[in-house]
């Protein structure tokens, strides 16, 4: 890597703790916050930003070689398979692997909660500093190991929030964890190496860390940044902002290419031609293939918005606002102590419907307050409460009503028009007067 393209600051964050180091000086620093960090930040507004472990989540599987569009889009709709939260709380990427084998590509996805990146970039902005990338620390460490001459190895090192281990199997990432400050390094490496399966590595201790029988290393994660595989964590409207910019650049550049192609050939044929005749029926051929144009534009427009419309319908009806594990959540946190349910249904465009038993009529009254006092339901009614005996004990059977705020009704069919009947007129069959006594 050329000296021009290295970034000289980089940067270990998360929340209330974050240290840099300027990799041409040598400095560093420690501080609660970015903007704490002083002077190290001085004369940088570009940085290269690591995510510390405990705040990325790690998961490698195999996926089908394909472009990278292909390949988001797949993951999008796995990502709450993957990871232990809702899509909407996550920011992932990925990076695809030379390990290929029959059943795919090895892939590593890496997620991280999107209010910690949100906080990453506000600190950011604070400190006058742009990120190249974001990406996590242990990121790093193939690149540790590389150095050191090998593929297959266990990166530790020592530091405020306590000891890192990241096992590198093929030169590429296979685990990372963060074990206790005052951790037995050997312990922790022997339980490392069995989480991921590994018989023996080789053992490579950085920074400050010293170990019996491992290689020592200057290089860290974090130093080794700019040599990490080509990952950025970003915001999803950030994607969609750069998304479209870039639809835009090209658009607009198809437009002038198109427009310079057509000045080019009006130009030449305007400097070849002799009589102004066939200066004009040019110029109507060229109008008449403008429309042409125009009209495949407006017609690959319309496609277009057709489809976007058709996946806003898919994404609605396969993606509902509210999956059916939350409406039973909220309904049973709504239940009081003297409550319990027999029945719960739950159809697209309909109603909620409860049914349940209650040791007394108030645990009835209470349930439909909660239920009603909810932001996820609306319109809440008692159908009906009826007394009952259990076993000679009085209770109350009840059935409750409520809609599911976002619970999108079914497209209604299309009525046949009907005509009404015509009324025969005097003189016709079935018309006439009505006969007098």
């Amino acid at each position: 890597m050329s000296r021009k393209s290295v970034t000289a600051l980089h940067i270990e964050w998360s929340p209330g703790w974050a240290q840099a180091v300027n990799i041409l000086t040598g400095e560093t620093a420690q501080a609660a916050s970015l903007s704490e960090l002083g002077p190290i930040l001085s004369r940088h507004r570009q940085a290269l930003v690591a995510i510390s472990r405990k705040l990325v989540f790690y998961k490698t599987l195999r996926l089908p070689r394909a472009s990278r569009e292909d390949l988001q889009r797949l993951l999008e709709m796995q990502i709450e398979q993957l990871f232990p939260l809702n899509a909407n709380q996550l920011s992932f990427d990925f990076i695809q692997t030379h390990d290929q084998n029959a059943e795919g590509v090895l892939t590593l996805v890496a997620a991280v909660r999107t209010e910690d990146l949100k906080q990453l970039k506000q600190e950011l902005q604070q400190a006058g500093l742009t990120a190249v990338r974001i990406l996590p620390i242990a990121l790093g460490a193939p690149a540790v190991a590389a150095k050191a001459g090998v593929t297959d190895a266990l990166v530790m090192e020592e530091t405020p929030q306590g000891l890192t281990l990241d096992v590198i199997l093929g030169g590429h990432l296979h685990l990372s964890r963060t074990a206790m400050p005052d951790s037995d390094p050997l312990c922790e490496a022997q339980r490392t190496m069995a989480a991921a399966r590994a018989e023996s590595l080789p053992l490579i201790a950085c920074g400050s860390l010293s170990l019996p029988g491992a290689t020592m290393s200057h290089a860290t994660p974090l130093r080794m940044l700019d040599e990490a595989p080509p990952f950025h964590f970003e915001l999803t409207e950030d994607r969609v902002r750069a998304k479209a910019r870039r639809t835009a650049a090209r658009t607009r550049l198809a437009v002038l290419m198109l427009l310079s192609a057509i000045l080019l050939v009006v130009l030449i044929w305007a400097d070849r031609s002799d009589a102004q005749s066939v200066i004009r029926r040019g110029e109507a051929t060229w109008a008449r293939e403008l429309q042409k144009l125009r009209s495949t534009r407006s017609a690959e427009t319309a496609k277009a918005e057709r489809a976007v419309a058709m996946q806003t319908a898919l994404d609605r009806a396969f993606q509902p606002a509210q999956p059916l594990s939350d409406i039973v959540a909220v309904v049973s946190n709504s239940l009081p102590t003297g409550a319990w349910l027999t029945g719960l249904t739950v159809e697209r465009g309909k109603p909620v419907q409860v049914r349940g038993t209650a040791r007394a009529s108030g645990d009835v009254a209470q349930f439909v307050d909660r239920l009603g006092a909810s932001p996820r339901f609306r319109d809440v009614k008692l159908v009906f409460a009826n007394v009952a005996k259990i076993n000679e004990i009085p209770v109350t059977q009840f059935s409750v009503t409520g809609v599911a705020v976002g619970n999108l009704p079914m497209p209604a069919p299309a009525k046949k028009a009907t005509r009404a009947p015509r009324r025969p007129a005097a003189g016709e069959p079935g018309g006439g007067a009505e006969a007098q006594p």
